[in-house]
């Protein structure tokens, strides 16, 4: 890990080290009668299971969502850096279903930097301890802003490595209007893949060219209406194009 991700760990334990919630705070029916007597003490650390259901459960299956998440924040937030708590679901991580960014200011900054600080270390490590694309949604989720998500991406060689790898399967989707990543409510205005593609237009497109210029190309092409995207990739009618 990063000293950044280091320091920014300790922040957050610091920070949130001491918050407990009531142990029947999450739902009896999923979790028992007696709830989780574990919340109800600061620090004590809990199973990975119930950790990893918990980070993902959904809100209305606790009476204080927010107070849940302030508990396992040290936890699970050590659990994303050591790749033991996973990033399959980005959009249903508890983070980006709470409204932290309303926190009190020193909450919200802690929480801020930590993620940053997380990305930044997993996307310029050569071996990722998390699949890059579900990380980079998990994080764009999280903040709450995909644009500055996508212009966050570092500049070195090894996650631009990583960059071209994801544009690989993300411009896939885009082509043809998908959204290639879960990180908004669904029918969002703008959608992920409008977002996308207009980042892709004014500056991934660039960032390809010096590694990889056939996808560079494709990317620019995410700038055109569909009709003449698909005319130009397939010299196909649009009711010939791919769905």
């Amino acid at each position: 890990m990063t000293p950044r991700l280091l320091a920014a760990l300790d922040a957050v334990d610091r920070t949130f080290g001491r918050f407990t919630c009531a142990a029947d705070n999450p739902c009896t029916h999923c979790y028992g009668d007696d709830g989780i007597p574990e919340l109800t003490v600061p620090g004590v650390l809990l199973g990975p299971d119930l950790l990893g259901s918990l980070t993902y459960r959904t809100p209305s299956m606790f009476e204080d969502h927010a107070a849940m998440v302030r508990r396992i924040l040290p936890q699970m937030a050590r659990g994303l850096a050591d790749g033991t708590v996973h990033t399959f679901w980005p959009a249903d991580h508890c983070l980006a279903r709470t409204r932290w960014r309303g926190w009190p200011d020193d909450q919200a900054r802690v929480i801020s930097e930590v993620f940053d600080a997380w990305w930044e270390d997993l996307v310029t490590a050569p071996e990722p301890l998390h699949p890059v694309s579900q990380a980079f949604a998990t994080y764009a989720a999280v903040s709450g802003d995909l644009a500055r998500a996508l212009a966050s991406w570092p500049d070195d060689d090894v996650a631009n490595r990583h960059f071209v790898a994801v544009s690989r399967e993300w411009l896939d989707d885009l082509i043809v209007d998908d959204d290639p990543i879960d990180v908004l409510p669904f029918e969002s205005e703008p959608t992920v893949a409008e977002i996308m593609s207009a980042w892709y237009v004014t500056t991934g497109a660039d960032r390809l060219r010096g590694t990889d210029g056939a996808l560079a190309d494709l990317a620019a092409l995410l700038g055109l209406p569909y009709d003449e995207r698909m005319s130009r990739l397939y010299g196909a009618a649009p009711a010939d194009a791919p769905t």
